[in-house]
């Protein structure tokens, strides 16, 4: 079922993950010389592990968040003007934006995307690529959004356009011994008749065995679970989401592949290093012209009685001696060894930083930026795929969200969904997890503001709040309150409700 380019390429994926796990190839590939009368140390630090977990906690520590703006239909110089009060028109257009909205930040909610997204930053940096999946719940009539390794997934991309799936595959094995199969597979297929394209699925277990006679492997399917239907939907609901890559290539880079050889080298010399620390603290004890050692206690004070051995020369005496070794390359093991870290981080861009040892009065949020300059520009980079992606994965979840809107158990407002219309823009906002200078940020935020760079929302946003759309409802509740306070030609029933 698997051709050999993909069985290769799970295999190295799998690889990749093993090496997260802690399972390091360097100890197999340390052949014990022979003659050697003790077992060499394998020592592992994973490394693989830390620099992948912080490589993720920069990108998804924080959430993020989802927005869409209203399309502007009104004039924009009216919209700034004194008194201005939206048209029929706009007025429609932002409730459609604030309906998009609350149902993209509804699904993330309910799925725990928050929490996904920082498993999944993980699965991307180790294997080079990881999926999200749409599935409506039948049962539930609820949206669920799923992030698969890039182990279960086999896709096949137009020939033409890189960018469109034809077909894709989640495959595993569900036994130990890999004699069942599940296989779910998605099929975007041209309806000359509609003009359009239709997504199919179907969904099987297979049996997998060897035939002896014939010499093969024998595949049969022993549950059919859902023959190929059609989805009602003219996009297969799965995203890709690569890591850094090249023009042309389907899968990204993995992270792990990039610094494997460093890692594995840096293992090598903490195991001799660890060896030679032990020689060096355990000397060997050498007896001459001795008849007999049995019976010679080791202990603080102890005290032998050494034996001549027969037939010895006259003036030959027992005699034991210990020999101390003197490791002479500790200077030179070290500063490999620090050489070896300092090309690590390089590699892997995740700056070491010790606030401890810096000579300076304070550090100021230009300054902490500075030294997590490297990064903060790997994050960044990172950011403008999840984003790509992640626009792309709110656009499916509406148009999945109308195409299920009329069934029985849909459990989301139909109302809401109905105004959707057929522009998906929307916005992600991400937040690097720095300690901001709340001052600079605030100053900065009311400038682009005052300069109509920046709306209150897309400010409050930044800002960090949690759900800035309420919070901007809250702002001009507060605003009318005080302006009909300070009218001098306010009704007094209006300025206060106890008033009659």
């Amino acid at each position: 079922m698997l051709g050999e380019t993909e069985v290769e390429r799970i295999n190295r994926v799998i690889r990749n993950y093993e090496r997260y796990e802690g399972r390091q190839y360097f100890d197999t590939q340390y052949a014990k010389p022979d003659g050697l009368e003790y077992d060499p140390t394998t020592l592992t630090v994973n490394f693989d592990r830390l620099l992948i977990d912080t490589m993720a906690a920069w990108e998804f520590e924080m959430a993020p968040k989802y927005d869409v703006e209203p399309d502007v239909i009104d004039d924009p110089i009216d919209m700034v003007t004194e008194g201005y009060a939206p048209s029929k028109q706009q007025d429609t257009e932002n409730r459609r934006a604030a309906a998009k909205e609350q149902l993209i930040n509804w699904i993330h909610g309910e799925n725990r995307t928050h929490e996904k997204l920082l498993e999944a930053a993980k699965d991307r940096k180790i294997a080079g690529t990881v999926w999200a999946k749409l599935l409506y719940d039948k049962r539930t009539g609820k949206l669920r959004i799923f992030f698969r390794p890039d182990t279960e997934v086999i896709a096949i991309y137009n020939p033409e356009d890189p960018d469109q799936l034809e077909e894709v595959h989640f495959v595993a094995y569900l036994d130990l011994n890999s004699t069942r199969l599940w296989k779910q597979s998605y099929y975007l297929e041209w309806n000359e008749d509609d003009g359009q394209y239709e997504c199919f699925i179907e969904e099987a277990v297979y049996g997998i065995e060897e035939d002896a006679e014939k010499k093969r492997t024998v595949v049969r399917i022993i549950e059919d679970r859902v023959p190929k239907t059609s989805m009602g939907l003219d996009f297969i609901p799965v995203v890709e989401i690569p890591n850094e890559r090249l023009a042309g290539m389907q899968r990204g880079y993995s992270e792990i592949e990039k610094f494997a050889d460093i890692t594995d080298e840096i293992n090598r010399k903490l195991s001799d290093y660890s060896d030679a620390i032990r020689f060096e603290m355990f000397a060997i004890t050498l007896f001459t012209n001795v008849d007999d050692d049995r019976g010679l206690s080791v202990a603080p004070g102890a005290m032998w009685n050494l034996q001549g051995a027969g037939g010895l020369l006259e003036g030959e005496r027992p005699d034991a001696k210990k020999l101390e070794s003197n490791f002479k390359f500790k200077d030179a093991t070290e500063a490999y060894i620090d050489r070896l870290y300092a090309n690590l981080h390089k590699i892997a861009e995740v700056p070491t930083v010790n606030t401890a040892e810096m000579n300076v009065g304070g550090i100021n949020d230009m300054a902490v930026k500075l030294l997590f300059s490297a990064i903060i520009s790997k994050t960044q980079r990172s950011w403008i795929i999840w984003r790509s992606r992640l626009q792309q994965l709110n656009e499916y979840i509406l148009r999945y969200m109308k195409a299920r809107v009329d069934d029985p158990r849909f459990s989301y407002d139909r109302d809401m969904v109905r105004k959707v219309d057929g522009n998906y823009t929307n916005t992600v906002h991400f937040r690097l997890p720095l300690p901001e200078d709340q001052v600079a940020l605030i100053t900065q935020l009311t400038t682009e503001m005052a300069s109509d760079l920046e709306s209150i929302k897309g400010a409050l946003a930044r800002r960090g709040v949690e759900n800035p759309e309420a919070k901007l409802m809250e702002i001009i509740a507060e605003r009318k309150l005080l302006r009909s306070q300070t009218d001098p030609y306010r009704d007094v029933s209006d300025a206060d409700p106890t008033v009659e």
